[in-house]
């Protein structure tokens, strides 16, 4: 077991790994995070973090051990057997949440969202920075702070957004890949893999996440809202813009 405590700054905040465990700064909508991931301990679910503890600053977590999908990505992300391994993820995830509800005064991270008979608990940051790989082989799905109700194919848009990648021609070097991916094949793979949802439904459910998040990063984002404020600040308002134009642009490439 590791003793050392090392510390890791994110795009929100810094986290510490003591031990075993991660030790975190708490949100007013942690509460509904560590909800769910007691649910997912009841239910056995591997490959989340397991809630140790928490106070008024801090939550503790498991340590998932592995490395994550930073860039350039591992080679795995780069072929079709990262896209399948996550898709199998979160087929998994999707069944073990079904039956989840969450309590009335659930707040998520959007103020006034709230669950409806219907719709799952996403995990609602799908992108290769919080999947955790060891030896090419996927170990868990980590930051869970951005879950909320939602539909299972938001998921599974956001993992085409974030890892087909459908973010344009400027972003596939950045990942890694020594040329331009086969886009439609990977889309392909993907959703073959998860089963049930055509290339075209993903598309389109994936424009209307962009949708939503430019309205989020454009309204919360000015009023100061948390994570909205840091994306604005940091430039996403024209990045998530532009990967959208672009998706329109090459919506009939794609199916």
């Amino acid at each position: 077991m590791a003793s050392s405590r090392k510390s890791y700054r994110g795009a929100l905040h810094v986290v510490e790994r003591i031990g075993d465990t991660v030790r975190r700064p708490v949100s007013q909508h942690t509460p509904a995070v560590h909800g769910l991931l007691r649910y997912l301990e009841d239910t056995d679910f591997q490959g989340v973090p397991r809630l140790i503890g928490a106070d008024d600053e801090y939550e503790t977590l498991s340590w998932i051990e592995g490395e994550p999908g930073t860039r350039p990505w591992p080679e795995v992300l780069r072929t079709g057997s990262g896209l399948i391994q996550l898709a199998g993820f979160l087929k998994s995830y999707h069944v073990a949440v079904k039956d989840y509800i969450p309590t009335d005064d659930t707040g998520w991270c959007v103020p006034d969202l709230r669950w409806q008979p219907g719709l799952i608990i996403r995990h609602g940051d799908l992108g290769p920075w919080n999947t955790i790989w060891s030896d090419d082989v996927l170990q868990g799905i980590i930051d869970w702070d951005l879950a909320e109700p939602g539909k299972r194919i938001e998921d599974v848009a956001q993992i085409a957004w974030h890892l087909v990648p459908l973010r344009g021609n400027d972003f596939w070097s950045k990942a890694g890949f020594e040329e331009p991916p086969d886009y439609r094949k990977r889309l392909n793979v993907l959703c073959e893999a998860y089963g049930g949802f055509r290339t075209n439904g993903v598309i389109r459910a994936l424009l209307d996440l962009q949708e939503t998040e430019i309205l989020r990063i454009s309204t919360l984002g000015s009023a100061g809202v948390e994570p909205w404020c840091t994306y604005l600040r940091r430039g996403d308002l024209e990045v998530t813009s532009r990967e959208r134009d672009w998706l329109r642009t090459e919506h009939s490439n794609l199916v």
